[in-house]
């Protein structure tokens, strides 16, 4: 029995989470009203605006030109600096905000003083996880949940985990709670908790790792409680459900959700069902963070937890090699420790996407080899060159690049190969189906599914593209179409100042086309076209 206990509590080691700050409560007055009067969201940072995230968020190398002249070993250790290299980007803000939204939101209905959520411990967590939610959508202390879910799927190596990591650091991990406004209140509030899908995606392994987590960071001894003492599933469901409920869990972040691929039949489902149990029943948001492998499972067993909430899922793919690609290459290429600076010219540029297919991880693994290769041969004064790229690549990243070419050829069968690298269309035709709001796709494979309506485009700048097009004298159906072509050939960070300037010139080209067409047939129309022209192009030119 003893060395049933042993192997049971030391099968599912604990796997590193992310571990965040500590901090005593400090309550700050709210502007929203369902914010006001909850300990659980007051103590909480004030929400953030775009500028303050960017700060908090980028992570820049310690970089000075001068240490070129350092020796080589010196420098080659610089180069790894490179490594924890964080250059803000859409993603990041996007996901922050969802983040936020989540967890105010999510907090709403479990205020600590409210009868009903005190009611949820003398009832039990088995019961009220049984029961389930009625009809009015309150489970049967009274509670109607507003936790919601949102999932982050994407490319290998594009930084989903970065991301959402960045994100959660904003916020303090645990925050103390002793006293709020007179009466005691001793809480330890854990405000996200972050796990990996575990190795097996077992329920059983994610309750071990939940247990373990907690322990790590408050210092308890749930595990040894609970886990090792021959738990079953069943028994350890509602402590997980109690333990959130206890210590206010805003927000459980899920990470390598792909990993319940790999699971027997059936035990997929069984996860996804209790992240909706936590989600619906006992009011803890979620979110999932996972690779294209992932897609299928969620388009169907997790899309009853995808509430209306204004959220939407995130898709990251690799970058377009664009606007984007040129911001985050031009950042990364500062940071350079040999002898001579080589300048970033278009061919480098062209050789680092052709390398790396946009994907951020293998490009700045790719810069800092290129730089180590470079510096250990010594040879044209330590000069990066397309040449040099190519055969860092070809020696030092040969596992990955038979899947490059993968993506590199326009042909969506083989595409399929590589679910890790690009979805199949199939999956993410369902995927998008199910969802319950328009989903956010970010990079190559956004164009080609700008078409989808469950697609988030950026609502507010298509009406304003459509709204400047009939102030140029566009008619209805033509300024939609000019405005859709328009979105769907941008990122969907561009600014609306740039997508008015293409608009523009879009319409300049079909008015000049229609001009040379009809100037000949109707004098007076084509005069007044003339005119339209010329004010179209007087437009475009203080626009610049």
């Amino acid at each position: 029995m003893d060395k049933k206990k042993i192997k049971s509590s030391t099968t599912y080691q604990y796997s590193p989470s992310l571990i965040g700050r500590h901090e005593e409560a400090q309550y700050s007055e709210q502007c929203i009203s369902g914010y006001k009067g909850n300990p659980f969201i007051e103590a909480l940072p004030p929400i953030f605006e775009e500028e303050e995230v960017a700060l908090q968020i980028r992570k820049y190398p310690d970089y000075d030109v001068n240490e070129r002249k350092l020796g080589k070993q010196m420098r080659l250790h610089l180069i790894q600096q490179i490594s924890d290299y964080v250059e803000p980007l859409p993603s990041h803000f996007l996901a922050e905000q969802r983040l936020s939204r989540l967890m105010h939101h999510g907090y709403k209905a479990r205020n600590p003083f409210l009868p009903e959520y005190i009611r949820q411990f003398h009832i039990g967590f088995k019961d009220i996880l049984d029961g389930g939610i009625g009809q009015a959508g309150k489970n049967i202390a009274g509670i109607r949940s507003t936790a919601a879910a949102f999932s982050i799927l994407g490319v290998s190596g594009q930084g989903k985990t970065t991301t959402i990591e960045s994100s959660l650091l904003l916020y303090p991990q645990v925050i103390h709670h002793s006293t709020y406004k007179g009466q005691p209140f001793i809480r330890k509030q854990i405000v996200w908790l972050k796990l990996n899908c575990p190795f097996d995606g077992s329920l059983k392994g994610l309750c071990f790792n939940f247990l373990q987590s907690v322990d790590s960071i408050l210092g308890t001894d749930y595990f040894q409680k609970f886990a090792s003492k021959g738990a079953s599933v069943d028994m350890l469901i509602p402590i997980m459900a109690h333990l959130a409920s206890l210590h206010g869990l805003g927000v459980l972040v899920i990470d390598e959700i792909q990993n319940l691929s790999f699971m027997k039949s059936g035990g997929a489902a069984k996860m996804l069902n209790y992240f909706t149990q936590l989600i619906n029943t006992i009011g803890v948001s979620v979110v999932l963070v996972g690779t294209f492998k992932a897609m299928k499972l969620l388009s169907s067993s997790f899309s009853q937890a995808r509430r209306s909430t204004g959220q939407g899922d995130m898709i990251m793919d690799r970058l377009v090699q664009g606007e984007e690609w040129d911001f985050f290459l031009n950042s990364l290429w500062k940071y350079q420790w040999t002898a001579t600076e080589t300048p970033l010219n278009s061919k480098l540029n062209n050789k680092m996407y052709e390398l790396s297919q946009g994907i951020i991880d293998i490009a700045v693994k790719l810069y800092m080899l290129a730089q180590w290769q470079a510096i250990e041969d010594g040879n044209d004064k330590e000069k990066i060159t397309v040449g040099l790229l190519d055969a860092v690549a070809k020696q030092h990243m040969q596992l990955v690049q038979p899947l490059l070419k993968i993506l590199k050829r326009n042909d969506p069968n083989a595409w399929d190969l590589i679910d890790d690298l690009y979805p199949k269309w199939d999956e993410l035709d369902l995927y998008l189906r199910n969802s319950v709001e328009k989903v956010n796709i970010q990079g190559e494979i956004r164009s080609k599914m700008l078409r989808d309506k469950k697609v988030e485009r950026g609502e507010d700048k298509y009406l304003e593209l459509i709204k400047t097009a009939i102030d140029f004298g566009v008619n209805s159906d033509i300024a939609q179409e000019i405005s859709n072509k328009i979105i769907q050939s941008n990122e969907a960070d561009k600014d609306i100042v740039d997508l008015r300037k293409q608009l523009v010139k879009e319409i300049i080209r079909d008015t000049a086309n229609e001009k040379d067409k009809t100037e000949e047939q109707v004098k007076p129309k084509g005069s007044k076209r003339r005119s339209t022209y010329k004010y179209l192009m007087k437009t475009i030119l203080e626009m610049q």
